[in-house]
């Protein structure tokens, strides 16, 4: 891994959000027009493989890409730098984006309109991203130095295997013309996780061309997920939250996808279960701690664990302005959890606790 550089950290977890590939896809009749299944599933699990090996020598020598070389520990998490640095290892995935969604066969040549690139497209430094596509495989004509703005269309080629370009060209498309139609921030995170191009989620391939329902639900989260329990947590505790009333909304931290779960109208939700940097968490709104101290008892103890430990307090407690901290004492020792970016207790959730968290929040869910 590139050292010390945040594009780098980051580049491995946006990789970690690549979806994984089941051992058979399921693809609808839309795709197979000019290829059979064999050759169409075969040619989207070597895009998917090759996604992985470019996001690792992303992270391995951002430079060779042109990103940006912030040293880790020269700027904080909240700068402009750091910023910049969890979003811009998905450049390369947005051009190839626009490339393969912007352009259309001619014959045996695939062309893209370049003039269209350049209007979606938002990465810098396009001319070093091309280049290290030709490191891949891809070869590019009609354009001078690598520069978009040197042709009016572009020729792209894959000799090793057409097929690829074929299913870049139609996932790219579907995305273009369902996901991301009449969207207007495309890159924001919301739309990242969601995104199928850029997770390479073989759960596009699913429904025809103009359908596209992935990441509606609870799959937004459980796609990033690469552990099988892991999933099914997910849609079993979705599935009774919703069932219970719940009114389940998307969210974009940082480190990754949060579904959040609202069980009466307020600003603040009661559940959430989020991706943070590939490790899946459930987070619980207790309020009032001291009213499931007793419950406890019957909890095994990676959730007694969770009442065991303290934070060390943010910036708000420091000052005395913290207005969503909890205070209780456990074990004769007063303990601290801070709520303001988030519900004050969160921990790793499975399966058979899930009766316990939802006792918990019903018991402290209010002051």
């Amino acid at each position: 891994m590139g050292e010390n550089y945040l594009v780098s950290e980051w580049a491995l977890i946006r990789r970690n959000e690549l979806v994984d590939i089941p051992d058979r896809l399921v693809i609808h009749p839309d795709f197979l027009q000019t290829l059979s299944h064999e050759e169409f599933e075969s040619a989207f699990r070597e895009v998917g493989a090759m996604f992985y090996r470019m996001y690792s020598d992303i992270a391995d020598a951002p430079q060779r890409f042109g990103l940006p070389l912030y040293q880790t520990e020269e700027y904080d998490y909240f700068s402009n730098q750091a910023r910049e640095a969890r979003t811009v290892p998905r450049s390369l995935f947005y051009l190839m984006l626009w490339l393969f969604a912007c352009g259309d066969f001619k014959g045996n040549v695939f062309i893209t309109d370049t003039a269209q690139v350049r209007k979606w497209n938002k990465a810098k430094k396009t001319n070093q991203l091309l280049e290290a596509m030709c490191d891949y495989g891809f070869v590019f004509g009609g354009i001078s130095k690598y520069s978009l703005s040197s042709g009016d269309d572009m020729e792209i080629d894959y000799p090793d295997n057409q097929n690829v370009i074929k299913v870049l060209s139609l996932v790219a498309k579907k995305v273009k013309n369902t996901q991301l139609k009449d969207v207007k921030n495309v890159d924001s995170g919301i739309n990242a996780f969601s995104n199928a191009f850029i997770g390479w989620n073989y759960r596009v391939l699913t429904e025809d061309l103009h359908t596209c329902s992935l990441a509606e639900g609870c799959d937004y989260v459980a796609d990033k997920m690469h552990d099988e329990a892991d999933r099914e947590v997910i849609a079993i505790l979705d599935e009774i939250l919703v069932q219970q009333g719940c009114t389940r909304k998307k969210g974009d931290s940082n480190e990754g996808p949060m579904l959040r779960y609202f069980r009466r109208q307020s600003a603040a939700y009661d559940y959430a279960l989020n991706s943070d940097k590939g490790e899946l968490y459930l987070e619980l709104r207790i309020r009032n701690a001291e009213k499931c101290l007793s419950y406890l008892k019957e909890c095994p103890e990676r959730i007694v664990e969770i009442f065991r430990y303290s934070d060390a307090g943010c910036q708000n407690r420091i000052n005395g302005s913290c207005k969503f901290g909890v205070k209780y004492e456990f074990e004769e020792e007063e303990k601290w959890h801070c709520g303001c970016c988030g519900a004050p207790f969160k921990l790793h959730p499975v399966k058979e606790d899930i009766p316990h968290y939802l006792r918990l929040v019903e018991l402290g869910g209010k002051k």
